[in-house]
C-alpha cells in the first residue's frame, strides 16, 4: 500500500480537520480575504505552530512594519523575537517605494534596494534551513504590475523559487476572486482558502472555505471561524447557520 502524502499542520484548530491533517508538504497554499478577515493572524499562527515543532521558517512581510506584526503575535502568546534570536526564523521586512518613474522593493530598516524577493528568500532559507515560507501579502507585489501576463509571470517566478527550496508555503492575498477576472495566483497555487465576512440575519458571520487543495481530500463546506485569544479557531463540525 502506498504511503499517505505527508501533511503539514496549520496550527489552526478545526482547519486541520477540514484538510484531513493539514497542507500537503512542499505545497503552496493561497489564503484570500478582505480587510479584517484574519489573514495576517493565520500567517503568524502558521509560523508559530511550525516553530513549536522545531521547523525553521522564513516570513516575508510586504505591508505594514514588521514591528507591528511582532506585537500582534505577542498578544496571542507567539514570541517571534525569540525564534529570530535563536536562528530558526528569518524575517524579511520590505516595502515598495517610488523611485523616479518606477517602484522599487526596499528593505524597510536599511533602505537597501536593487534586489529581488526571490533571491532574498533563497538566502534566508539557506541561512536558517527553512522548511516553511510565508508571504504576507502577495497583493503588494502584484498591485504594481499592469498586465495580467506580467502578474502571472511574477507569481510563477516567485512560486518556482519557493518550490526550488522544497518548502511548504502559505501566501496571503488581500483580494477575493471575481467572476469577471482571472486570478493567476489562484490557478498557480496548489491550494486556495477563502476567509469571508458576511452579514447573515443581521449578524456578522465569518466563514472559511477550502476552494482547492491538490492531491488531498478536504471538507468543501463553508465553516464558521472566530479569532480568539489563542488565534483562529474553525468550528469544523458546525453548520454556518443554525
Amino acid at each position: 500500500m502506498a504511503e499517505p502524502p505527508a501533511r503539514v499542520p496549520t496550527g489552526v484548530a478545526g482547519l486541520d480537520e477540514m484538510l484531513g491533517g493539514g497542507f500537503l508538504a512542499e505545497s503552496i497554499v493561497l489564503v484570500c480575504g478582505g480587510p479584517g478577515a484574519g489573514k495576517t493572524v493565520l500567517s503568524l499562527q502558521y509560523v508559530a505552530a511550525a516553530l513549536s515543532r522545531g521547523e525553521p521558517c522564513v516570513y516575508v512581510n510586504l505591508e505594514e512594519p514588521m514591528q507591528r506584526k511582532r506585537a500582534y503575535a505577542r498578544a496571542f502568546g507567539w514570541r517571534l523575537e525569540e525564534a529570530e534570536d535563536a536562528g530558526s526564523l528569518a524575517v524579511l521586512d520590505y516595502q515598495f517605494v517610488p523611485r523616479g518613474s518606477a517602484v522599487e522593493l526596499v528593505e524597510r530598516a536599511s533602505r537597501e534596494y536593487g534586489f529581488t524577493v526571490e533571491s532574498r528568500i533563497a538566502e534566508a532559507s539557506r541561512s536558517v534551513g527553512a522548511m516553511h515560507v510565508v508571504v504576507d501579502p502577495l497583493t503588494s507585489i502584484l498591485v504594481h504590475e499592469q498586465s495580467a501576463q506580467r502578474k502571472r509571470g511574477t507569481v510563477y517566478g516567485l512560486y518556482e523559487a519557493i518550490r526550488g527550496l522544497r518548502c511548504t508555503a502559505l501566501v496571503t492575498s488581500e483580494s477575493m476572486p471575481r467572476d469577471d477576472a482571472v486570478y493567476s495566483e489562484s490557478f498557480l497555487s496548489d491550494g486556495v482558502i477563502y476567509l469571508q465576512r458576511d452579514v447573515i440575519g443581521f449578524q456578522l458571520v465569518k466563514t472559511v472555505r477550502v476552494d482547492k487543495m491538490r492531491g488531498v481530500g478536504y471538507d468543501e463546506e463553508p465553516r464558521r471561524y472566530a479569532v480568539t485569544g489563542s488565534g483562529l479557531h474553525v468550528f469544523n463540525a458546525d453548520p454556518v447557520t443554525v
